[in-house]
């Protein structure tokens, strides 16, 4: 049987720069700028240290290990550890408890890692329900003893993450060595590295992208990497401390800093790429970094959690109409895309423009086999052959030839508007607008680019239910009723 593992490429990484700097990780005490270094040696060190226990806990090729702590140097050391094993590392998912304990109970996690030994009354439980408790402190360090990976079939999976919950409750996703390998190819060709690349990353997928290509990672200073607890004026002082040349955020990441830039002006010549992905990205938020980010591409970047990336568009200088929905960008060239029809819209042309949810299939989806993956987002291609988003899956109808998308982002758009959500019920779109904006201007807006009678309802409120993990995407079945 063919093997392959992805953390082969890591390892082969790691080894080439046993003695460079590869991972640096911010203290998470802003009181104290300092950071610590850490080389492919010392990774390489902490992941044989790690690897050795899993054995010494039995814990068997194949088998699922769940991750449980918190994000850090050793997060990253032991779920390349656990890819490396041959085993399977499970993230659980985004603040959800409930999820957390149901997938214990499945059956399919078969060993869960821990930073610090757990209490007997809970070991015994985890054991009660054949769950091994393995600790990462009882871990011997092991310099220099760097087993090579496991072999591996190319389709179990290396990584099980779970989606962002923006359409429902979290649900898992299983990334294949195969799909990784080709994911980590895709982002490559989009994105070519060069050496001595100082990257930003946000993403987890980018993280183990970098160091399968030994690019240097700079990691944001978010403590407990948790998007609350952003500190804007922190990650500015990193980018110029640093020397970042590339990075990447979600939508509420850039926002954050671009409110904080806009009151403390400063410019980032070595930055040379801003990518922006996670959820649909203003075009005004786009086109206002580039203030800032002076010698800098802005990229849009668009995928599912099944597929990353979909789509990519570099950000020119004139803006795109946000009437027309997210313009998104082409289509990456491995991945067959199709549209499923399900109505009509009509855009600011006066041009009908049939829309529908959007498929793809190719190296990169983790999807059963050769299936197609209905990505839960609806668009339509343009006169360019760019994918337009303009609806998400329960939230899709129509509404004389408008979908909620094309609402949002027009009133994202105008002055002191922080967030908004276009509900679409039976009878038209009911708004709801997060922010200081004027009702006067949004209004005019609406009245300006849409039909007479599309809009029920416009109401303020001073927060709108968002994902757990990106607090970027709008939890529509929670505005049900409000």
């Amino acid at each position: 049987m063919m093997t392959a593992n992805y953390y082969e490429l890591i390892h082969k990484k790691l080894l080439e720069n046993t003695d460079s700097e590869l991972l640096i990780w911010p203290d998470e005490d802003p009181t104290k700028p300092m950071s610590t270094a850490y080389t492919g040696g010392a990774i390489l060190d902490r992941v044989a240290a790690i690897r050795t226990e899993l054995a010494r806990q039995k814990v068997q090729p194949g088998q699922s290990v769940m991750l449980a702590m918190p994000v850090s140097f050793d997060l990253i050391c032991s779920l390349l550890a656990i890819m490396a094993y041959g085993a399977i590392p499970v993230l659980p998912p985004a603040a959800s408890l409930r999820m957390l304990l149901s997938l214990l109970l499945t059956g399919d996690i078969r060993a869960i890692l821990t930073q610090r030994k757990q209490s007997s009354p809970l070991s015994w439980l985890l054991r009660l329900i054949r769950v091994t408790p393995v600790c990462t402190e009882n871990s011997i360090d092991l310099s220099g003893q760097w087993l090579p990976p496991q072999s591996v079939a190319p389709d179990q999976p290396a990584l099980v993450s779970h989606s962002s919950g923006s359409t429902g409750a979290a649900k898992s996703i299983w990334r294949s060595h195969r799909v990784l390998l080709a994911q980590h190819q895709a982002l490559n060709e989009a994105f070519p590295s060069w050496p001595g690349q100082r990257d930003f990353p946000l993403f987890p997928n980018i993280l183990l992208h970098n160091l399968a290509l030994g690019t240097v990672s700079i990691l944001p200073a978010l403590p407990g990497f948790k998007l609350t607890a952003l500190e804007p004026g922190r990650i500015a002082q990193q980018l110029v401390s640093q020397h970042v040349q590339t990075m990447t955020g979600n939508v509420y990441y850039v926002q954050s800093l671009l409110r904080y830039l806009q009151l403390h002006p400063q410019t980032f010549p070595d930055v040379r790429a801003v990518g922006i992905g996670g959820s649909p990205v203003p075009e005004g938020l786009a086109h206002a970094l580039k203030k800032y980010f002076v010698q800098a591409t802005i990229y849009i970047i668009y995928g599912s959690s099944e597929a990353e990336p979909i789509a990519i568009r570099a950000v020119g200088p004139e803006s795109r109409t946000p009437r027309a929905g997210y313009t998104v960008g082409t289509i990456h060239p491995s991945l067959q895309a199709k549209i499923h029809p399900m109505g009509t819209l009509f855009l600011a042309d006066g041009t009908a423009q049939a829309v529908g949810e959007l498929a793809v299939q190719g190296p990169h989806v983790a999807t059963a086999g050769h299936d197609w993956l209905l990505t839960g987002d609806f668009g339509y291609l343009n006169e360019a052959n760019e994918l337009v988003l303009t609806g998400r899956r329960g939230n899709e109808r129509v509404h004389m030839g408008v979908q909620h998308y094309q609402i949002e982002h027009v009133l994202a758009h105008v002055d002191g508007v922080a967030s908004v959500a276009a509900l679409a019920t039976e009878a038209g779109f009911t708004v709801y607008v997060q922010g200081q904006a004027q009702e006067t201007d949004l209004l005019i807006a609406l009245a300006t680019n849409f039909p007479e009678g599309l809009i029920n309802h416009l109401y303020f409120r001073p927060t709108l239910p968002v994902d757990a993990r990106h607090l970027s995407k709008i939890r529509y079945d929670q505005l049900k009723g409000s």
